[in-house]
């Protein structure tokens, strides 16, 4: 006859050998850099565009800020898993990094200038007129090719477009080299006194046309298929375009 403290015991045991329930695994976490900061609107636009993408892949998400000449060595180390957005020629410089084929963005390197009549037309007519000529660092390509055209003499970097722009402005430097559309967000979200401080500035050629892409650590290469097919889709469905008005104007609102 069993006793209720055999039953009992019997319970007990059985309780502790019973297999506990399995605890969901955490998603594999990418880690992306940019060369703008994390409150910028263009980050916070592709923040969102790659958070979607990675979470339909069943991967998490991880932005690192980090100044924008270390975020490609970073990712070279394998220390992040990649950057959010650079040139297609990028991975010339770069050639173990993978590159996202479908690009996130048209990119136009362009330069600007206040005194009447200049332009950049060739490089030789730079050189040759000795135009002292200024880029943000960070943007690898824009130095890469000043200093491949230009005498080191005519060439400076400052570390924000605000101290382009003033510089420029104050005809300490004759020409300033910068991507497009990040001049003309920051002249869009000046007020309208520090706008028209700036009316004299203006646009004195491109440069360079490409596009930008996401760009992986070699580890991760087998990613970038699946996150161009799903970039390629967001921007059929408009949703790209949509996410990008929506951070410039949340941060516009917040000025």
């Amino acid at each position: 006859m069993i006793t209720r403290r055999q039953l009992l015991a019997a319970s007990a045991a059985s309780a502790s050998l019973a297999v506990a329930p399995a605890v969901p695994a955490a998603p594999d976490v990418l880690r992306f850099v940019f060369s703008r900061p994390l409150d910028n609107p263009r980050t916070q636009w592709l923040i969102r565009v790659y958070t979607q993408l990675t979470t339909e892949l069943g991967l998490g998400f991880a932005f690192v800020e980090v100044p924008p000449k270390r975020a490609t060595a970073l990712v070279l180390l394998g220390e992040v898993d990649g950057e959010l957005g650079r040139t297609f020629d990028y991975q010339l410089l770069y050639p173990t990094l993978v590159r996202v084929p479908e690009p996130n963005n048209a990119v136009r390197f362009a330069a600007y200038a206040t005194r009447p009549g200049l332009r950049f037309d060739t490089w030789q007519a730079l050189r040759a007129g000795g135009v002292r000529c200024e880029y943000r660092l960070g943007i690898v390509e824009l130095e890469r090719m000043l200093l491949r055209e230009l005498p080191a003499t005519q060439v400076s970097a400052i570390p924000t477009i605000a101290q382009g722009v003033k510089k420029l402005l104050l005809g300490r430097t004759d020409l300033y080299f910068d991507v497009e559309e990040a001049v003309g967000d920051y002249l869009y979200f000046l007020n309208p006194a520090q706008r028209h401080a700036t009316s004299t500035m203006r646009q004195a050629g491109v440069v360079l046309a490409t596009t930008g892409h996401a760009y992986l650590n070699a580890s991760r290469a087998a990613l970038a298929p699946p996150l161009a097919a799903g970039l390629a889709r967001l921007k059929r469905q408009g949703d790209v375009q949509r996410y990008l008005l929506a951070a410039l104007a949340a941060y516009k609102a917040r000025l």
